[in-house]
């Protein structure tokens, strides 16, 4: 099952969401919020994980 993380920074502790719709979201508000770049990462179980955007 893929789901999708939000992230500060490739290092940081992730916060999970369960669509893109939703990380997309969640993103964009942490991002007005903070002032800075969010990060989207699809995680997929046998692909790994891929930088799907910034924001």
């Amino acid at each position: 099952m893929t789901t999708y993380e939000i992230r500060d920074d490739p290092d940081d502790l992730p916060i999970i969401c369960a669509t893109l719709a939703e990380a997309e979201l969640r993103g964009s508000r942490r991002a007005a919020r903070l002032g800075i770049e969010v990060l989207i990462y699809e995680m997929h179980p046998t692909r790994g994980e891929r930088l799907i955007s910034a924001i």
